[in-house]
């Protein structure tokens, strides 16, 4: 189930324009999706009236296809074999602050700490960026980055897939604009270079399975910096 998390700002109630391909809506639907995909579709999931609709109708219909399969019989041990597998429960998180209303729900169980003590990693001129503990490390690297306004990433490409969702502010690239709640998916096919609206900085939510590719004079460089400060 998808909580709806509206934040207290000038974007809270505004509905996405860009949204969650209908294949990786089905990998989610599914559970095959890995954690780090999984986690960007929930937060997004969280802002998108649209794709709630969507993952539902997909939800549905695997429900559907699920009540014509024939039960089979759980040995009795099944339920102590997943209890150990899940283990202890986590720590509970801190106290959600004003500043944190702009982190989805799904997110705030990652991060387990305010927003105003994240440790930003300066990356660039203008970029920090923080890298999420994950509980699988296999699925890519998950990351928030802030960008300042105006500011920007190297025009690049990838080496593997990229889903980016913005949580606050917002930036345009090649394929347009992208506000609160929009996410964009881009892949090797893609050369952008994202810049941050002039009127706040922007801060996103990303999932990357592999380093990404820079261009231009310096590419080479930064691809090499950025494989090894990974």
């Amino acid at each position: 189930m998808v909580v709806t998390d509206l934040a207290a700002n000038s974007d809270s109630l505004r509905v996405p324009d860009h949204h969650i391909p209908a294949e990786l809506l089905l990998d989610y639907a599914s559970g095959t999706l890995p954690e780090q995909w999984s986690l960007v579709t929930a937060c997004h999931l969280t802002f998108c009236p649209h794709c709630r609709r969507e993952l539902a109708a997909l939800e549905a219909t695997a429900g559907a296809m699920l009540e014509d399969i024939a039960p089979q019989p759980v040995k009795a041990s099944g339920f102590a074999a997943v209890s150990a597998r899940l283990g202890s429960q986590e720590p509970a998180a801190p106290a959600v602050t004003a500043s944190d209303d702009l982190l989805p729900v799904p997110l705030r169980s990652y991060l387990n700490r305010s927003i105003d003590t994240i440790p930003w990693r300066w990356s660039g001129a203008g970029l920090q960026s923080y890298a999420l503990p994950m509980r699988k490390p296999r699925g890519g690297m998950v990351s928030l980055l802030k960008v300042a306004p105006g500011a920007g990433l190297p025009m690049h490409t990838h080496r593997g897939g990229e889903m980016t969702l913005v949580l606050s502010g917002g930036y345009t690239d090649a394929a347009g604009a992208f506000r609160r709640g929009d996410v964009e998916i881009a892949d090797g096919s893609v050369e952008h270079r994202p810049l941050a609206m002039t009127d706040q900085p922007c801060i996103c939510l990303a999932v990357t399975d592999a380093p990404l590719r820079f261009s231009g004079s310096f590419g080479w460089v930064l691809t090499q910096w950025a494989r090894f400060s990974a």
